[in-house]
């Protein structure tokens, strides 16, 4: 079972954690609001052994929107943070994010590079604007010494809810719209 935390701090995932509606679903599927954004760039998994990131997917769904992290290799550890700035790894520069309200992800034990044979494993934008009413964009933050980083530029500052999923390896952070 894994140990799903909100907030800060790291989740060990060891198995299975549901989450109903989880992974995509076709547009016009109930509960989706508008269709997801499939950004499978390099879906080329690594013969190594580590944790390697092949897809990025968003969604916008009725009263949350959605940010999947697809890895071949296992689930590695997962961090978010909300911060007031996220930072470049390893350049230590701000990341420019928009919104009020920013959180930053890290996988520890991940990459998006594998190096033998030297390939991506998701060649995707470094930066990916769906624009939905809580989740405005998804920013590469860094791949550097067994740390992948990226930062999420939220509209408010909702709250968040971070879960695995595995066949295929997932990490899934919910993100709540904003209250009315």
């Amino acid at each position: 079972m894994s140990m799903l935390r909100r907030g800060a701090g790291f989740i060990a995932v060891a198995g299975l954690a549901v989450l109903a509606g989880c992974g995509t679903a076709p547009a016009g599927s109930p509960g989706t609001a508008a269709p997801a954004a499939h950004l499978d760039r390099a879906t080329r998994a690594c013969a190594g052994p580590g944790s390697y990131l092949t897809a990025i997917r968003t969604g916008k769904h009725d009263g949350y929107d959605r940010v999947v992290f697809q890895f071949s290799g296992g689930l590695p550890a997962v961090r978010t943070e909300r911060v007031a700035t996220v930072y470049d790894d390893p350049k230590g520069t701000p990341v420019p994010l928009p919104g009020k309200s920013r959180l930053h992800v890290v996988f520890r034990g991940a990459s998006a590079f594998c190096p033998q044979p030297a390939h991506r494993t998701w060649a995707g934008p470094a930066t990916l604007a769906p624009r939905y009413p809580e989740l405005l964009a998804v920013k590469a933050a860094g791949d550097f010494e067994g740390y992948l980083s990226f930062g999420l530029g939220l509209a408010a500052r909702s709250g968040y809810h971070v879960s695995s999923l595995t066949g295929p390896d997932r990490i899934v952070i919910d993100v709540s719209h904003p209250r009315s």
